[in-house]
């Protein structure tokens, strides 16, 4: 019976064809190679057509479950961050920002732009971002991971736009089998577990299988302070140099009025000191998770014409991040005979009130026995932030395929996902009642609404703990997004042969529909709050309606320099409900062997990607991303231009190229979606070569050169280049490119500090990028180890980043940020232009032993106006080593070692827009690691 699941044939996988495969693959990770490579007819990833061949136009990289393995992962990101072509995103050391959840990337383009299935089909999200988290993939039921690099929107539809990644599942499983996994780091933390079990079984004399898995992990937390390089912020000093720095928010509290400065000191206001907070041990370095799987599949064939199949999971993710105690900051009306001041303090005050100018519309009034000043203050007495993501998941499917005649089959399936969270943040602060509790009148506050109690913020730990609950606030938050696709398709490998081979063709069509809410606490919802970011509520949808079709034609083959030449094509229209309205997506390949060793390969396409539902309908919320405000560097006081932007938009004159007390390399901005946004296109281009040379048998060398470009790139401009359009940079000589952008960019007028930049989602930017994926297997037979028979795998995977650009503002040239071989403020995450894997692996008789090298390549920082400590990192490789017995035909062992050599990440200052010093998610921050498996089946 054909299938169109996109998956390899289980019976295709016991024939013995990985060798083919190797051949269509490129970069890959993949089962060790076979010797026989007979054909059956199969549907690889990215194509809807089964054929009696493996190799394909477009690069698939393949993942084996002994990769999971070897690796000793109990989370799929483990694995996936390691592959060359991903630039790895949101993990387990994702503290701030991050949700407790792990994401892919391909090519670095974002993790919106890669397609994630399970089995061929789409999954579940976990938010309205629309993006799969792969912490609800369980490890152990995973047979392999197919992943295609390129746009692929012609066959997948939307968010292919980087490529797919598909996770082949265990089914048709027979038997039972359980099995465990144990992880420590040799400083003794960070313990992770799993439990997992699979129960299956025929019926029906083999005409139906119902496979049922369940499967439990959990994974403790680190602090930052747990480790030497990560338990002090690193800070760039302005001159080369780094020092232990963190943030002008502090715990004794900050007092700012114009360009005086006071610290508070036990109600004493002294001048400011430059004291800085060290928030870094407050965070974790790794998140703590504790997830639940149970899911079954099932099949029953009611003849050769009809099987009836299903899937259903449930899955339960709970997941912890915690961030420094709350920062309070902001303008703030003060009694000037507050309870908690010494009398030199309230004359200090006293004289700021009677040096106000009256303003009516702001509230201020001279010598009314209140001064309004700005307030930094970190509110350690309640406690860190700390929140808390309880996500439950549910998918179900049924569908039918089977036969129909001629060679035609079909599928069509419907499916129901929903992924609901309940968050729970702790140690925000009410902004409106932290005013209420400055207001005094004695001992008491001035408005009583409440039960208020006076708060004193005036010195270190002194904060009453009756005013901390005043103000102090817990909040719920709800997430749900829920997804339907009702989807047909009919396919025939094998239409008709034009003399060269069967034509094939696959025609569909499908019905998505996509709808997601975010409901905030009512304290987040109105903006009253402080310390977790606020935020409106978001809900909204759409629904698309979608045809597709495929087409394969060999066109020559056996003939004189012509091998083999075959043309492929695919088209897909889509009308979306949005304001997309209609996209159409198509591509083209062609494949040319000359001779049998060696297979030429193209393939153009033109790829889309809709909106989602959180770019589309996000409520407004507040973020703190890494930015320069022009007006406090040395540029501002010589460049004249300069100067006279930021006094036009309100810099204070006297402090005109220096830093303004309270500045922080991070700047509160403002987020939210726009229901106008049309789609994103992309144009790819891949060319390549498999070589499989007949006078060197088990060895075959790909290489596979991309080129992508996206238009109409979807994004906030950013907080950097909103800066850059109002106050110009260096390349403009400082001149704007855009003054109206200036309104995006307001300032504090007390303070001066640039305040709530507004970032809302467009259609501004364009991304490009190239490079070359490359992927070299051998094997040989050796005359020593059980009997004298073993074998040695060598797999070297890898890719060159020939460069990547992003300008989130087309219009602005000099906006362009260029990240090949680049990290830093812009850039965030290492581009490295180099990355490899190498893999060597002895097997003989029960025992297996495999030792895998990691590299990431050098990188600069992207910043070439500024001169930090770390201007650059060198390569860095890891180094891991595992070993596997299987004691008898029922239990296996497998124990490992990573970062072997117990190499340390590089560091790097807090400009660069990083977490914990490092770049976590790229460089390992815990040090050498030991795991343990074993699994008994029966």
């Amino acid at each position: 019976m054909s299938s169109t699941n996109l998956v390899l044939h289980r019976a295709l996988l016991k024939a013995g064809v990985a060798t083919a495969l190797m051949a269509a693959a490129s970069p890959a990770i993949a089962q060790q190679q076979a010797e026989t490579t007979t054909m059956e007819t199969i549907v690889v990833t990215g194509s809807r057509i089964a054929r009696p061949e493996l190799q394909a136009s477009s690069p698939v990289a393949v993942v084996g479950a002994e990769e999971f393995k070897f690796s000793g992962a109990t989370h799929v990101e483990e694995v996936l961050h390691e592959l060359p072509q991903v630039i790895p995103s949101l993990g387990a050391t994702s503290n701030n920002p991050g949700d407790g959840v792990s994401t892919v990337d391909l090519r670095g383009l974002g993790a919106t732009r890669t397609l994630v299935l399970v089995n061929g089909r789409r999954y579940v999200s976990y938010d309205e971002q629309q993006v799969v988290d792969l912490n609800t993939i369980p490890t152990a039921l995973i047979e392999r991971v197919d992943v295609v690099t390129g746009g692929r929107s012609a066959v997948y539809g939307s968010d292919a736009i980087a490529g797919v990644v598909n996770f082949v599942l265990k089914q048709d499983f027979e038997g039972v089998q359980v099995g465990g996994s144990y992880r420590l780091n040799e400083k003794g933390d960070g313990d992770t577990y799993t439990v997992d079990g699979i129960i299956g079984g025929n019926f029906a004399d083999g005409k139906g299988n119902i496979t049922a898995y369940m499967s439990y992990s959990k994974r403790k937390g680190i602090m930052a302070d747990a480790r030497s390089y990560t338990r002090n912020v690193l800070s760039d000093d302005g001159a080369g140099n780094i020092e232990f720095g963190g943030s002008a928010v502090i715990p004794n509290g900050l007092i700012i009025n114009g360009n005086d400065a006071w610290i508070a000191d036990n109600g004493n206001l002294l001048p400011y000191d430059g004291s800085t907070y060290n928030y870094a041990p407050d965070n974790y370095l790794q998140t703590p998770n504790e997830r639940w799987f149970i899911g079954a599949f099932a099949k029953y064939e009611i003849n050769e014409h009809a099987e009836v199949f299903a899937e259903m999971q449930y899955i339960n993710s709970r997941a912890q991040t915690e961030l420094a105690p709350t920062p309070v900051t902001g303008n703030f009306d003060v009694s000037v005979d507050n309870p908690f001041l010494t009398e030199s303090a309230r004359n200090i005050l006293r004289a700021i009130d009677a040096n106000e100018k009256a303003n009516a519309n702001a509230g201020i009034n001279p010598n009314d026995g209140v001064a309004r000043v700005a307030v930094y203050r970190r509110m350690n007495e309640a406690g860190p932030r700390h929140q808390l993501d309880d996500r439950n998941a549910f998918r179900a499917l049924i569908g039918l395929r089977g036969d129909i005649a001629a060679g035609w089959a079909y599928e069509g399936y419907y499916s129901y996902a929903r992924n609901r969270n309940i968050q729970t943040q702790d140690g925000n602060i009410s902004r409106s009642k932290f005013q209420q509790a400055l207001l005094t009148n004695g001992n008491a506050c001035v408005n009583t609404s409440g039960g208020c109690v006076p708060l004193n913020i005036f010195g270190l730990g002194v904060a009453n703990p009756d005013g901390v609950n005043f103000v102090t606030l817990g909040s719920t938050n709800l997430n749900e997004i829920q997804s339907q696709v009702a989807s047909f398709t009919v396919n025939n490998g094998e239409l008709f042969d034009l003399g060269a081979g069967p034509v094939g063709i696959a025609l569909g069509a499908e019905w998505r529909s996509e709808r997601g809410s975010y409901r905030p606490d009512t304290y987040l919802s109105s903006g009253d709050v402080i310390g977790f970011n606020a935020g409106e509520p978001t809900k909204g949808g759409y629904s698309v309606k979608e045809f597709f079709g495929e087409l394969i034609v060999p066109l020559l083959s056996d003939l004189p320099a012509v091998h083999k030449l075959e043309f492929n094509g695919a088209v897909r229209y889509a009308d979306y409900s949005s304001a997309v309205g209609s996209a159409w997506a198509y591509s083209a390949g062609l494949m040319y062997a000359p001779i049998e060793d060696i297979t030429f390969r193209g393939q153009y396409q033109r790829a889309v990607r809709a909106p989602t539902v959180n770019q589309l309908f996000a409520g407004q919320s507040v973020s703190f991303p890494a930015a320069t405000d022009p007006c406090q560097t040395p540029e501002a006081a010589s460049n004249p231009t300069l100067r006279q932007t930021c006094l036009a938009n309100g810099f204070p004159a006297a402090s005109i190229g220096k830093s303004l007390p309270g500045a922080n390399s991070q700047i509160q901005s403002r987020f939210g979606g726009n229901p106008d946004l049309h789609e994103e296109k992309a144009d790819t281009y891949t060319i390549g070569a498999v070589i499989q040379p007949r006078f060197l048998p088990r060895f075959s060398l790909t290489v596979d050169y991309y080129n992508i470009k996206i238009e109409d790139y979807i994004a906030s401009p950013g907080t950097p280049a909103i800066i850059a359009a109002c106050y110009g940079n260096a390349d403009s000589n400082f001149t704007p490119y855009d003054p109206a952008m200036c309104a995006l960019a307001p300032r504090n007028p007390l303070s001066g500090l640039l305040e709530d930049v507004v970032n809302l989602n467009a259609n501004l930017g364009e991304l490009k990028t190239s490079g070359i994926d490359f992927e070299a297997r051998y094997f040989v037979n050796v005359p020593f180890g059980v009997d004298n028979d073993g074998r040695l795998d060598f797999r070297l995977s890898g890719t060159r980043l020939i460069n990547w650009k992003l300008n989130t503002v087309a219009s602005i040239p000099s906006l362009l940020i260029e990240c090949d071989g680049a990290f830093g403020a812009n850039c965030g995450n290492v581009f490295p232009k180099w990355r490899w894997n190498f893999r060597t692996t002895y097997s003989t008789g029960p025992a297996s032993v495999s030792f895998n090298w990691h590299h990431i390549g050098s990188a600069r920082d992207d910043d070439e106006g500024t001169t930090y400590w770390r201007e650059k990192v060198g390569s860095y490789d890891i180094f891991d080593l595992a070993a596997s017995y299987e004691l008898n035909e029922t239990i296996s062992f497998t124990a490992g070692v990573n970062n072997l050599f117990n190499r340390k990440p590089p560091l790097i200052g807090d400009g660069n827009n990083e977490q914990s010093n490092t770049y976590p998610t790229t460089y390992d921050v815990f040090g050498r690691q030991y795991f343990f498996s074993a699994t008994a089946k029966f």
